[in-house]
């Protein structure tokens, strides 16, 4: 699977939204594992407690399991769903020498390395941060 990585949020915060969705991202991921789902602070499972579709560019939607211990019922108007992006930091592929050098496993490196980048800029943004001036020893 190929596609660009558009430079986006790697996180949506959906409120006021009852139903079990689908819930909408807008960031690209290379597999369903790429993404966390939480039901206002309480972080849910992939398969348990969500289902994601991956659209043909990438991007894609949440649909919530309910009867599970975390979802035992449809959200309401009054829940909150966040959906952020959590690709485990690994590399995949080693490239040997005088091995085959295909552009799909360069494509999935790089894009790979685009996301993780995208996931710290995410973070870093909803951190506390000292001026630029300031000593490091904030």
């Amino acid at each position: 699977m190929s596609y660009s990585i558009n430079a986006v949020a790697r996180r949506v915060v959906l409120s006021g939204s009852a139903g079990v969705g689908a819930y909408s991202f807008s960031f690209e991921i290379l597999a369903s594992s790429d993404i966390e789902v939480y039901l206002d602070s309480t972080k849910l499972t992939l398969t348990t407690d969500y289902a994601v579709t991956i659209n043909s560019n990438g991007t894609g939607s949440v649909t919530l399991n309910t009867g599970t211990t975390n979802v035992p019922n449809a959200p309401t108007s009054s829940n909150t769903i966040t959906i952020i992006g959590s690709r485990a930091i690994a590399r995949t592929t080693d490239f040997v020498t005088a091995g085959d050098l295909k552009a799909s496993s360069l494509n999935e490196q790089l894009d790979s390395l685009t996301i993780f980048d995208q996931q710290i800029s995410e973070r870093v943004d909803r951190s506390i941060k000292g001026h630029i001036t300031d000593s490091t020893s904030l």
